[in-house]
C-alpha cells in the first residue's frame, strides 16, 4: 500500500507525465464521441494492439538516443534491413533444416543485424566524432540503400505462414506484438529507473563533461545505447516482416517522424538528460487513439500529417510552458519554506 501511495505522490508531481496522461485520456474520450460505434468495439482494440507496438519500440530507439542528447533517424533503415535478413535466412534454411529452426535461425540474424547497425552508429558517433544526426541519417541511407540493392526493390515473399505468429494472435487470442511491447518496457523500465546503465545514461545527456569527470565513459554509454536503439529496431523489423509476411527496404517510410513525435510528446527532452518509457508509452498510445479514429472518419491521409505536426509543435509549446509553470510554483514554495524558517 506504501508503494502504491508512493507512485502516485511522484506520478502526480511529474508535471509532464501527469499532463501526458490527461491527454491521453482526453484523446480516447475524443475519438470515442466522434466515432463512438466504431471506436468502442472488441475488434478495433485488437486491431490497435497489433498496430501500435512496432511503433512504440521504434520511439523507445528514439528516445534513448535523445535522452542521450543526440538523436536516431536510422531505426526504419535497421528495421526493414533486420527484416530482409531475417525472411531470406528463412526462405534459405527452411529445406535443409525444417520450418521452426529456420525461423529461429532468422530471427536470430535479424537480431544481430540490428546489433551491428547500432554498434556501427555509436562508433561513427563515440569515436569519430560525426555529429549524431547525421550519422544516423547517412547510416539510415546506406541500411535502406543495402535493403534495395539485397531485394533490387522488390518486396521479400515466401517464409512460410507460420513464420506470422509474432504479427498475428498469440497465447489466449492476444495479439503477439503487443505481448513483445510489453515484454520490451518492462525491460528498458527497470534497466533505466534501477540500473547503472539508466544512471549514466541520464548523466552523459545532462552533462557530458561532468558525466566524464565522475568516471563515466561517454564512449561506451553511446554505443551501448545505439546497440540498444538497433537490437530494439530489429525487433520492430522482425514484428512488420512477420504482420506482413513480408519483408521490404521501404516499410514504414512515415515512423521517423511518428517516433519523434512520440518521444517528444512523451516528455523526453531533445536536448538530453530527461525521458521516461511511461511518458513514451502514453503518447503512443494518444497517437494510435488518434490514428485509429481518423481512419475510422475517414480523413485524408494529408490532412493526417498536418496534425502530427501540429501535434508535435503543440506538445513541445505544452512542455515549454508546463516546465516554467513548474519551475516558478517550486521556486515560490521554496521562498515561502524560506521566509518560515527565518520567522
Amino acid at each position: 500500500m506504501e508503494k502504491a501511495k508512493k507512485f502516485f505522490r511522484s506520478f502526480a508531481e511529474d508535471g509532464a507525465i501527469c499532463r501526458l496522461f490527461f491527454i491521453m485520456i482526453g484523446s480516447f474520450i475524443l475519438m470515442a464521441a466522434l466515432a463512438g460505434h466504431k471506436f468502442l468495439t472488441a475488434k478495433n482494440f485488437m486491431s490497435m494492439m497489433t498496430q501500435f507496438p512496432e511503433l512504440g519500440i521504434l520511439a523507445i530507439a528514439v528516445s534513448l538516443a535523445m535522452i542521450l542528447g543526440g538523436i536516431n533517424l536510422s531505426v526504419v533503415g535497421i528495421a526493414n534491413l533486420s527484416g530482409i535478413f531475417c525472411c531470406y535466412t528463412i526462405i534459405a534454411l527452411i529445406p535443409s533444416i525444417g520450418t521452426w529452426p529456420a525461423i529461429l535461425l532468422g530471427i536470430l540474424v535479424a537480431l544481430l543485424t540490428g546489433i551491428v547497425c547500432g554498434a556501427l552508429n555509436g562508433f561513427l558517433i563515440a569515436y569519430v566524432g560525426i555529429p549524431a544526426m547525421l550519422a544516423t541519417l547517412g547510416s539510415q541511407e546506406i541500411f535502406m540503400g543495402l535493403g534495395v540493392a539485397v531485394t533490387e526493390g522488390a518486396a521479400v515473399f515466401g517464409t512460410p505462414e507460420d513464420f506470422t505468429f509474432l504479427g498475428g494472435k498469440g497465447p489466449f487470442g492476444i495479439p503477439a506484438p503487443i505481448i513483445v511491447f510489453v515484454i520490451v518496457v518492462v525491460i528498458f523500465y527497470f534497466l533505466l529507473q534501477k540500473r547503472k546503465y539508466g544512471l549514466e545514461l541520464y548523466l552523459v545527456g545532462t552533462n557530458p563533461t561532468a558525466a566524464r569527470f565522475s568516471g563515466i565513459s561517454n564512449a561506451k554509454t553511446i554505443v551501448m545505447t545505439h546497440v540498444f536503439g538497433g537490437l530494439l529496431s530489429s525487433v520492430a523489423g522482425i514484428i512488420i516482416a512477420s504482420r506482413a509476411n513480408s519483408a521490404k527496404a521501404s516499410y514504414g517510410s512515415s515512423y521517423v517522424l511518428q517516433c519523434l513525435l512520440i518521444a517528444i510528446l512523451g516528455g523526453v527532452d531533445p536536448a538530453g538528460g530527461a525521458g521516461k518509457v511511461t511518458g513514451v508509452i502514453m503518447a503512443c498510445l494518444t497517437l494510435q487513439f488518434l490514428s485509429s479514429g481518423f481512419n475510422m472518419m475517414r480523413v485524408d491521409s494529408y490532412f493526417k500529417t498536418f496534425i502530427w505536426g501540429a501535434v508535435l509543435v503543440g506538445a513541445m509549446i505544452l512542455n515549454y510552458y508546463g516546465d516554467l509553470f513548474s519551475e516558478k510554483r517550486k521556486k515560490k514554495k521554496a521562498a515561502a519554506e524560506r521566509a518560515k524558517a527565518a520567522n
